[in-house]
């Protein structure tokens, strides 16, 4: 209980601060916020002729999870507002015995590190992080993820966990050649500092010196019939990086989300038809196991309401208007495992799969960029065997088990696998079983009405995850420490203390049920800083 209080306390103070935050931005700060950018794969703002397939790029290039989304309605209204100060200025220049205007300043531009020349347009993008996180159990390092809590009454769920990290910080750089005979060619390079670290660096190392990770590395060409990614991008499967991401403090993907990056050929057709696009997509997708002989295949159709438009912040990016928006997509994969001995000789082979669901619903709509009082919410619910890859860091406990060796031999016999632990395992009759998951992620934003919305705002998620075959999968002695039911809760303040310096803070609960009833849980206090470029 000490351990808890303590937790829920520093979550308070952190809250506080940032409250405090508050009061000195709203006195202080009075520039217009016009957010170009988007922590998080956001979704760029639909134009009357929007095509979704282009706005893959836009919003890598605003993530602070993956993209910045420029704002094209806002540098048109500066645009006009500085035409305007000119004319007004010329009109008292005539007039004598009258003091010209003073000028407007200049808009300032969607993407300021951006470069031309000779049809060749260069951009580069990121932002500066640091992340402070508090927490009841030593269960989680910098992100929670779908990671498997620690049992109450061990050390680790019993002690407190403070840490501070940058690693999230990251890097992209985007380059459009000159469009030829009608195809536009874009190239997106993205990294960050997460990279794998030997088990036994050392936690100055870990935090310190973290290695680059590939994010998104994929070229992209949008020709008159189809456009083309190819390389490592979002998964097709829940819609990846087209605004169905929640919008939270805490690392993405939070407990039962889809949220998965791989190298992948994907073709996608855009359908306008007045105020609605269609959107048809169908990818070939990195095999869960190379071992399988066949790629994954993916699927996807997305409708967007363009006229129906909301405040959509994705992940802990800065505030944009997106149209309503829904997704349905699936995954299929075929596995083939080494039969379960110490000398495999012949694979054993299953079928996964996996469906989705995501929903973008603006209930109090913006009013064109202005996002005051806007509240929407994000859903995504998923089912699926064979697919825990899908959901980072999810295993739910379960691994492959011993090989029997009733004589008692030396060495004892060993089972390795060729596929990651959590996809499937094998059963009390040696035969292999593919693991089900069913999961559901809700999410609220309100922008509250001060400065368009684009200053404070709100949001809250819930997450539930279970799993219908995980009890019978996990042999007795690894009950204790396998779970099939798992929640999760936060609620988030954010403040935009410039328009490149973002703020939020956070309280957050995990619960997770283990299969012998004992149930653990985490608070987790976090504080988190931006500068987005």
């Amino acid at each position: 209980m000490l351990t808890t209080s303590r937790a829920w306390v520093t979550a308070a103070v952190v809250v506080a601060l940032g409250s405090g935050s508050i009061a000195r931005a709203a006195t202080s700060d009075t520039e217009d916020d016009t957010q170009d950018d988007a922590k998080t794969t956001p979704k760029a703002k639909a134009s009357p002729k929007h095509d979704a397939t282009t706005d893959e790029v836009k919003a890598d290039v605003t993530n602070a999870d993956d993209s910045k989304a420029g704002d094209a309605k806002s540098s048109e209204k500066l645009d006009a507002k500085t035409d305007d100060a000119k004319a007004n200025a010329d009109d008292g220049k005539a007039d004598e015995g009258e003091a010209a205007p003073k000028p407007a300043p200049p808009p300032i531009p969607n993407r300021p590190l951006t470069a031309e020349v000779n049809g060749w347009r260069a951009t580069v993008y990121g932002f500066a992080e640091l992340d402070y996180m508090q927490d009841s159990t030593q269960s989680f390092v910098e992100g929670s993820l779908n990671n498997t809590l620690a049992r109450p009454n061990t050390l680790a769920g019993d002690n407190p966990r403070s840490q501070f990290t940058a690693r999230n910080s990251r890097i992209g750089f985007i380059a459009s050649a000159p469009e030829m005979g009608g195809i536009k060619a874009t190239s997106v390079m993205e990294v960050d500092f997460s990279g794998n670290q030997p088990v036994e660096t050392s936690q100055s190392d870990f935090y310190t010196s973290g290695p680059l990770r590939m994010r998104l590395f994929y070229l992209k060409l949008e020709t008159p019939i189809v456009d083309v990614i190819a390389g490592q991008y979002h998964d097709l499967f829940a819609w990846g990086s087209f605004g169905f991401y929640p919008n939270s403090v805490a690392f993405l993907p939070l407990l039962g989300e889809v949220f998965h990056r791989d190298p992948q050929a994907r073709l996608t057709k855009t359908l306008h038809a007045g105020a609605v696009d269609l959107q048809i997509a169908v990818a070939a997708v990195r095999p869960a196991s190379r071992d399988s002989g066949y790629p994954d295949g993916q699927g996807g159709i997305r409708l967007a309401v363009l006229p129906w438009e909301g405040a959509n912040t994705q992940g802990a990016g800065r505030p944009i208007v997106a149209p309503m928006a829904l997704g349905i997509s699936g995954i299929v994969r075929r596995l083939s495992v080494n039969d379960f001995s110490a000398t495999p000789s012949n694979p054993q082979t299953a079928t996964a799969w996996g469906v989705a669901g995501n929903l973008f619903l603006p209930i109090i709509p913006a009013r064109g960029q202005d996002m005051g009082n806007a509240l929407s919410v994000t859903i995504e619910g998923t089912m699926g065997t064979g697919i825990a890859d899908m959901y980072p860091g999810l295993t739910g406990g379960v691994g492959f088990p011993q090989l029997p060796n009733p004589n008692g031999n030396l060495p004892v016999p060993t089972y390795i696998p060729n596929i990651d632990a959590g996809i499937a395992t094998f059963d009390g009759s040696s035969q292999l079983q593919t693991v089900n998951w069913r999961t559901f992620v809700g999410n609220l934003q309100y922008h509250l009405p001060i400065a368009d919305g684009k200053k404070f705002w709100i949001s809250g998620t819930y997450t539930l995850i279970r799993s219908t075959n995980v009890a019978q999968l996990v042999p007795e002695a690894g009950r204790p420490y396998a779970w099939d039911k798992g929640q999760y809760a936060d609620g988030n303040l954010w403040i935009a203390l410039t328009q490149s310096v973002q703020l939020g803070v956070s309280g957050q609960w995990t619960q997770q049920t283990f299969l012998d009833g004992v149930k653990g849980a985490n608070l987790r206090g976090e504080g988190s800083l931006y500068m987005f470029f």
